[in-house]
């Protein structure tokens, strides 16, 4: 079995949920609202195991009329979800036009929220 590098399964996990996070992304927008989108742990392992092996998933990424805002450079889940949303147009379209947080918190849970 052939142990893919961490990078590219966070390019693989994003690219599969990428359609779900073009619709809460777009749905935030409309109404203001947090959206929610349970993931799953063992997505986000290079060998398919659900252990953690000392690899921190939790992350911000801060995403001001197209721009990120804060530090990801360290964080590779989240350079991955950035570099996913801007190879969709209208997701990056969505993000010129607004100030949004992305937050993965330790439960797998992504919440997108959009700030004024």
């Amino acid at each position: 079995m052939v142990k893919k590098k961490a990078k590219e399964v966070y390019h693989e996990v994003w690219k599969k949920y990428l359609p779900l996070i073009s619709m809460k992304l777009k749905q935030t927008m409309r109404t203001g609202d947090p959206s929610h989108i349970g993931m799953y742990r063992f997505e986000f392992h290079s060998d398919g195991t659900s252990k953690s092996k000392g690899t921190n998933h939790v992350f911000m990424l801060d995403v001001k009329n197209g721009r990120v805002m804060n530090d990801i450079s360290k964080v590779e889940v989240a350079q991955e979800l950035n570099s996913i949303l801007r190879e969709e147009s209208g997701v990056e379209t969505v993000l010129r036009a607004g100030h949004f947080h992305f937050n993965l918190d330790s439960n797998f849970q992504l919440t997108i929220q959009k700030s004024e």
